[in-house]
């Protein structure tokens, strides 16, 4: 008999047995060796996308038996999420093991589907997965609350403007198409920021 030590999936395929002597040809037997393992799971693609731009991942993944695939958005599966499209297809199939492709498609990002992405994959043997962490850019939007200030002469004048982007956008100002200097003495500025995508800029003179 012959034993292969602690297999794996690439001990799978046929074995043959040869026996021979001096009084006959030689004589053989076949047997096909099917090794099941966990699933070896792969996502490919970038982890960088610009809004409103159309994304996808694909995971790859290897097995034997065929495992079952699916999708988790910082923790939830993406069946509950809106806005993402799922599908599998199988692309080698064989006894030995079977290779399969399943695309997550964003057809239109925007900041929300910043995050993490899970590629589960399970089958009779055991779980697996991979992880990538998606960044979605988001061009700058400034808005100013008032779209028109009036004060009385000496009082000071401050003006709140409000800017959304990732990354964080860097704000400066301008008083009549002219850039203002920020000294601390006529002009003064204030910033706030919200997890690194919202920025609250307030300019008082």
């Amino acid at each position: 008999e012959l034993i292969v030590t602690t297999s794996d999936m690439t001990d799978a395929g046929m074995y043959t047995c040869q026996a021979n002597n001096s009084v006959l040809s030689t004589s053989m037997d076949s047997v096909e060796v099917v090794v099941q393992f966990i699933p070896n799971v792969t996502i490919s693609g970038n982890d960088t996308v610009t809004s409103p731009d159309t994304f996808q991942y694909t995971c790859t993944v290897v097995s034997s038996p065929v495992a079952d695939i699916s999708w988790y958005f910082d923790g939830t599966e993406t069946s509950r999420v809106a806005g993402l499209n799922v599908t599998v297809t199988t692309t080698d199939n064989t006894a030995l093991r079977t290779t399969q492709e399943s695309v997550l498609t964003i057809p239109e990002t925007d900041s929300r589907f910043g995050g993490s992405y899970e590629c589960r994959a399970s089958n009779i043997v055991g779980s697996s997965s991979d992880t990538r962490n998606l960044t979605v850019l988001v061009s700058p939007l400034a808005t100013i609350e008032d779209p028109q200030i009036t004060v009385n002469e000496t009082n000071n004048i401050t003006i709140t403007c409000n800017a959304m982007g990732i990354p964080s956008p860097n704000i400066t100002w301008q008083f009549n198409m002219t850039d203002i200097t920020i000294d601390m003495t006529k002009y003064i500025v204030s910033t706030s920021s919200v997890v690194g995508s919202d920025k609250n800029n307030e300019v008082t003179s």
